[in-house]
């Protein structure tokens, strides 16, 4: 354990590339994760089953080792410890505190807007549900309700009627580690997103994509085509929002995703939110397919302090489809995954749950089932691959049975369990690689 390691904040699908490179780069791997389960525990030199979001705890539990560089990619809730722990680390990179706090706080990130002029819509945040109800009044229905500082997708719902408002409330506020939720007016027009990556207070790159969701009342990503079918004059205007809002919030170097809705009679960018790290729900595999970057290795560099390269190689048509199940149950059978690898458009197609695995419905982004990337020539090429691709995959899902009426407990003498991310972490919880 001499060597130098790299850090890294959670430990999903979308965080596992970065064990995979920061080990190429020849670099030992912390992973941080409550999760028990999670993917990283198997892939990290030194797994601390715990949670991100307590850097104290964190740095004393690396402080035997030579932290190099501290990183985590698609996670909103473990940039506040990215920061912290770099500065308690002394590790060369520094995020811009204004950046970090934009991405965690979806109201602070409205007042940047406003604060730049920039075009805004009507909402409210606040940890108080009556505040909240009697803004909503005032707002045109439907709205969309979110944690005030999550990400995934957790607790997010549109809301049409009224009746439903409360109930709402509450399932953002379960998500919120503050306890503040925001209601926002819905936009209408194209949804889009924005994964750019900075080198020195210029775009070294960004792909406009094409985002599709689940629809009312979630609003879940499930899926990206790049590039988006924009004008060239919306996507200039585009790129210099970007750099407006990544100078006013001092991010002058890397990764930092937005996403946006675009009217579609007038043009009008309007920007949803913010995160000033490499994007989820598969970002970066969607850069490498569709202009050959790595923002893995480049975010990886800039975490050591060190030069990193974003020389397009290429610049290709590229769809990405997040696999997902309709269904809570357990994964029997998945079929048509060699056929879907053998069409010609297809890149790649990596599959998270394995037979016999716990699955969930398509709630938030954390029960996606898979990736699956395609390439072609054409737009029209790429949607036929995916609905040949989509035809061929099939998720063979054994339900869950009906959940009996639940009998509330009575006396002291029945305890309840502690759940694995309750228990404090301990030698028991700490698992580390024999060289």
């Amino acid at each position: 354990m001499n060597k130098p390691h790299v850090l890294v904040l959670g430990g999903g699908e979308d965080q596992l590339p970065a064990y995979h490179e920061a080990r190429r780069l020849g670099y030992g791997v912390v992973g941080v994760d409550q999760r028990p389960e999670a993917l990283g525990a198997t892939a990290a030199d030194l797994f601390l089953c715990m949670t991100t979001r307590d850097p104290r705890r964190i740095a004393a539990m690396v402080g035997h080792l030579d932290v190099a560089a501290v990183i985590s990619p698609a996670s909103d809730a473990a940039q506040e410890s990215v920061a912290e722990l770099s500065r308690i680390l002394g590790t060369p990179h520094q995020p811009a505190p204004d950046a970090v706090r934009a991405s965690v706080d979806k109201g602070y990130f409205h007042s940047v807007l406003e604060r730049l002029g920039l075009p805004t819509y009507r909402h409210v945040q606040s940890a108080d549900p009556d505040e909240l109800e009697r803004a909503a009044a005032g707002l045109p229905l439907p709205v969309i309700v979110k944690p005030s500082d999550s990400s995934g997708s957790k607790g997010v719902q549109v809301v049409a009627d009224p009746r439903a408002l409360p109930a709402a409330l509450d399932e953002a506020r379960r998500h919120s580690f503050s306890g503040r939720v925001i209601i926002e007016e819905m936009l209408l027009g194209r949804h889009l997103s924005a994964e750019a990556f900075l080198r020195g207070s210029r775009l070294g790159t960004v792909a406009v994509t094409e985002r599709t969701t689940t629809g009312a009342p979630r609003m879940i990503t499930t899926g990206h085509t790049v590039p988006a079918e924009l004008p060239p004059a919306t996507e200039i205007r585009l790129r210099s929002l970007i750099m407006d809002i990544c100078g006013e919030l001092g991010h002058i170097d890397g990764p930092v995703n937005f996403d946006f809705v675009v009217d579609d009679r007038t043009e009008e960018i309007r920007f949803i939110e913010m995160g000033a790290r490499l994007g989820g729900n598969g970002m970066p595999l969607l850069v490498k397919h569709a202009y050959g970057i790595n923002t893995y290795e480049a975010a990886l560099h800039l975490a050591l302090g060190e030069d990193f390269d974003l020389t397009p190689r290429h610049n290709k048509k590229t769809a990405l489809r997040i696999l997902t199940s309709d269904t809570d149950g357990i994964l029997r059978t998945v079929e048509g995954a060699d056929a879907v690898r053998a069409l010609p458009q297809t890149v790649e197609l990596q599959i998270f749950a394995k037979s016999g695995s716990r699955v969930h419905r398509y709630t938030q982004a954390g029960h996606k089932l898979g990736y699956l990337l395609l390439v072609a020539d054409s737009h029209t090429e790429l949607r036929e691959a995916r609905a040949r691709a989509e035809a061929l995959l099939r998720f063979g899902v054994e339900p869950d049975p009906p959940r009996a009426p639940r009998i509330p407990p009575v006396g002291p003498e029945l305890l309840t369990e502690k759940s694995p991310h309750d228990l404090p972490v301990g030698p028991e919880l700490l698992t580390e690689k024999t060289p």
